[in-house]
């Protein structure tokens, strides 16, 4: 089974070590969009500058995200995934959020293993739920 994560996923581990992230040990392939490289450093950085964590903390979050970043399978921002998330969804999702789910739905519809799409986000896993894929 593969797992596709989004950007909740890596920040709550990696900004409040959460142990949730621990789950996609159970999966043969983790991938996502390289959407995640810019959400997460963009988050990363703004917490530094916002003082919600210190340069050491910051050192310590983007180490740790390279090396996570480096073991995922990581789709491109291709034609297919801009079309298909720029076309109308089932329930309300945002502009991210319909690029990573465009991104899995393509993958899910490339594999012949299931796809797990595993998300903090609510109305992320509302839609996607709601696209027929399977979401935790």
């Amino acid at each position: 089974m593969n797992c596709y994560v989004d950007s909740s996923v890596i920040l709550r581990y990696l900004l409040t070590s959460s142990t949730e992230f621990e789950r996609v040990r159970e999966f043969e392939r983790v991938g996502s969009s390289e959407l995640l490289f810019i959400e997460c450093s963009r988050v990363i950085q703004r917490y530094r500058l916002e003082a919600m964590i210190t340069d050491e903390q910051l050192e310590e979050a983007v180490t740790y995200f390279n090396e996570l970043y480096e073991r995922l399978h990581v789709f491109d921002m291709s034609p297919p995934v801009k079309k298909r998330a720029s076309e109308t969804f089932p329930t309300v999702i945002g502009t991210l959020d319909a690029i990573h789910l465009a991104t899995a739905s393509i993958w899910a519809n490339q594999e012949p293993e299931p796809l797990v799409v595993f998300t903090f986000d609510g109305q992320m896993r509302r839609c996607a739920q709601s696209m027929g894929l399977h979401a935790i």
